[in-house]
């Protein structure tokens, strides 16, 4: 499983990394977790994610966002 934090990042560099990290886990077929931020928002993330269909759990209080790269 991959992970990668975007803590250090503020929008719209958090959404571009979230991106790029959600790309190398479908080139490599595996899940990727996110760390992020409990301040910040997620909203474009979440949007994007139910738009393509990916199977995803994110847990504000431990700041985690699970993506699994296959979609449903």
């Amino acid at each position: 499983m991959l992970e990668l934090d975007l803590r250090a990042y503020k929008c719209p560099q958090q959404f571009i990394q979230f991106k790029l990290g959600l790309r190398e886990a479908i080139s490599l077929n595996q899940a990727i977790t996110f760390n992020i931020s409990s301040e910040q928002n997620t909203d474009d993330i979440e949007r994007y994610l139910q738009k393509k269909m990916y199977y995803y759990k994110l847990n504000k209080q431990q700041a985690l966002l699970l993506v699994e790269p296959l979609r449903v």
